[in-house]
């Protein structure tokens, strides 16, 4: 409880002090004086020291806007557009290999549908090198992707 009274206090006497003026004289000897408390029988200036406001204009002319081709800019965009969509591709396969190399790695059982429709189990030679394509892909295509 103490302590927290404590704290308080000073946060109170801080907040206070931070409000308060500094007064400015020329003392007898000519030196400049600065006070919390105005002098006496000297003439004084009331200094404000918080901190300034600020700057609300811009200080020099804005740049004129650079001329821009606006058919530079659509291809820009256009480029952007496609390296998106290839970036998106990117991520879904990958994803889709990390969900490959896991089922492939998950089931020592699996089973898939031949050329003729019929339905045959996968051995474990070649489970081993599905696994290690698949692994190789994600290596080479897939370093960068989380």
């Amino acid at each position: 409880m103490r302590k927290s009274m404590t704290l308080m206090a000073l946060a109170l006497f801080c907040t206070s002090a931070a409000g308060q003026q500094i007064y400015q004289w020329t003392d007898a000897q000519g030196r400049v004086q600065f006070s919390q408390l105005p002098p006496a029988n000297t003439p004084y200036q009331q200094r404000d020291i918080r901190a300034p406001a600020p700057i609300g204009g811009e200080l020099r002319e804005p740049a004129a806007p650079a001329t821009v081709d606006p058919a530079q800019t659509e291809a820009q965009a256009q480029q952007r557009q496609q390296e998106q969509a290839r970036a998106e591709q990117l991520r879904t396969y990958c994803q889709q290999l990390r969900t490959d190399l896991k089922t492939l790695q998950d089931n020592p059982r699996l089973r898939r549908t031949n050329a003729d429709g019929e339905v045959e189990r996968i051995g474990e030679d070649e489970r081993q090198r599905l696994i290690a394509d698949t692994q190789a892909n994600l290596e080479q295509h897939c370093k960068d992707q989380g």
